[in-house]
Order: structure tokens, then C-alpha cells, then sequence
């Protein structure tokens, strides 16, 4: 089981680029919480394909700090092959619209990915 508060989205807020998006992202503050966000779907998305039941909650008031965000993951024990991959896949597609490499998409890659 994981339960944890994230930190560390300057990451993506670092790599985050898509032309598209542009007039939106060109605002620093909105750049900043936009990666927040993206950041922690991510990581959920990424639990899942590792095989974990994630749930993304709210643990203190937006009115207090806007990075209020509680990761619970819990790792099942039949998680289902075919849909781990989707998740691995919906996320690679995310990253690549986005072109972000986030730590943790590296350290859950698979085994294969690791080697080349």
C-alpha cells in the first residue's frame, strides 16, 4: 500500500510543452498548477499500470494549500495484464502530448525499457 502526499511537480513544470496549449501555459502560475495537476494524474495513472488500485483525494481544503492531494495506492494481487498495459499506454500517449519524461514513468518502465 502507498499513501502519500506528492511533491516535487516542478518536474514536468520544467518539461512541459505542447503548441497547442501555448496560450495557456504561457502564464506562469497557470504553467505551475497545470503541471501539479498533471503530474499527480500521472502518477496515478502510472500506479495503475504497475498494477496498483489508485484513488487521487482531496485531504485539506483547497482554502489552505493548493496541493492538497492524498495518493492512495494499493497493489492487487490479480491486477489484470491487458489493462495495466492500456494504463502504461494511456500514459505513454499523455507524456508524449505533453512531451514530459517524468521520474516515476522511469522507474516503473519494464524491465525491456529499462535494458535499451
Amino acid at each position: 500500500m502507498i499513501l502519500s502526499v506528492p511533491c516535487c511537480q516542478h518536474e514536468l513544470n520544467r518539461q512541459i510543452e505542447n503548441e497547442l496549449l501555448r496560450p495557456i501555459l504561457k502564464y506562469g502560475l497557470i504553467q505551475e498548477r497545470f503541471s501539479a495537476l498533471l503530474t499527480d494524474a500521472l502518477r496515478g495513472n502510472l500506479l495503475e499500470a504497475a498494477g496498483y488500485q489508485v484513488q487521487l483525494l482531496e485531504f485539506i481544503e483547497m482554502e489552505h494549500t493548493p496541493k492538497n492531494i492524498l495518493i492512495r495506492a494499493v497493489k492487487q494481487r490479480r491486477a489484470e495484464a491487458a489493462v495495466c498495459q492500456r494504463r502504461r499506454e494511456e500514459a505513454e500517449r499523455c507524456m508524449a502530448f505533453f512531451q514530459v519524461d517524468p521520474t516515476l514513468a522511469r522507474l516503473l518502465a519494464p524491465e525491456k525499457e529499462k535494458q535499451s
